[in-house]
């Protein structure tokens, strides 16, 4: 089972989400969880775009940000490891 730890310090289950989209009013990536009627937003990643500027990087785009969040997903899913994924550190 693998685990994903929001913004909020929440942890999501990977298998529970119905999908992960960047939201313009947060500002920040979201883990969109829902049973039934009810649709549940939790952030599991916030770009800092200005941290790249001033550091001399060009920041990533959100599809190359969320195929590469899809693939830790995967990973984890297939290896068992890590059981607790943390998007802050990792991307």
């Amino acid at each position: 089972m693998v685990w994903i730890r929001s913004l909020e310090d929440n942890y999501v289950n990977a298998d529970a989400i119905i999908s992960i989209t960047f939201d313009q009013k947060v500002n920040a990536f979201v883990a969109v969880v829902g049973h039934k009627d009810i649709r549940l937003q939790h952030k599991i990643y916030q770009q800092r775009g200005l941290d790249h500027l001033l550091q001399g990087h060009t920041p990533r785009s959100e599809a190359e940000l969320l195929e590469e969040m899809i693939g830790y997903i995967e990973k984890a899913r297939q290896n068992g490891e890590p059981s607790v994924l943390d998007f802050t550190k990792l991307l």
